[in-house]
């Protein structure tokens, strides 16, 4: 019986655990992760909470994703990753659900070259990984209709 309500206190306290859907990854891990094999098609979002272009995509692009069999995202914030608390307030008030990545402030200055040797680092970017691991990468800001057409394209 004593075995019975430790289970059910461990399962109804376990049920009560947030997850944190920000981590913080440093360039090695962020590689790790986009190399990872998947049968989705993988989304990755480069933005920042002082980029307008970017808060502007990023409710369709999480209802679009959310409605796509296949396909997943993760945001992956530019911001400083010593201001966490501005980016956990940013995606609270703005009810952001989707995983986000807050790449660490060491690798900053030398990641954008390692993913992308001409990307200049101009934001919103999108890297788009394929089922079979093929990478598209995108610079600036997708309509809804183009992210769409992206997703069909590359699934």
């Amino acid at each position: 019986m004593l075995l019975k309500f430790k289970v059910l206190f461990l399962f109804l306290g376990l049920s009560f655990v947030e997850t944190d859907p920000m981590i913080t990854i440093d360039f090695e891990d962020f590689k790790n992760k986009i190399e990872t094999p998947s049968e989705d098609l993988r989304i990755y979002n480069f933005w920042a909470t002082w980029c307008l272009p970017c808060i502007h995509e990023m409710p369709y692009f999480e209802s679009t994703v959310n409605n796509s069999e296949g396909t997943s995202l993760v945001f992956v914030s530019l911001d400083d990753d010593r201001r966490r608390d501005r980016v956990q307030a940013f995606l609270e008030k703005n009810e952001i659900k989707t995983t986000v990545w807050l790449l660490s402030e060491k690798e900053q200055k030398d990641w954008k070259r390692k993913l992308k040797k001409d990307w200049s680092g101009a934001i919103p970017a999108t890297l788009f990984v394929s089922a079979n691991g093929d990478r598209h990468f995108h610079t600036g800001q997708l309509s809804q209709e183009e992210l769409e057409r992206l997703i069909e394209k590359y699934q």
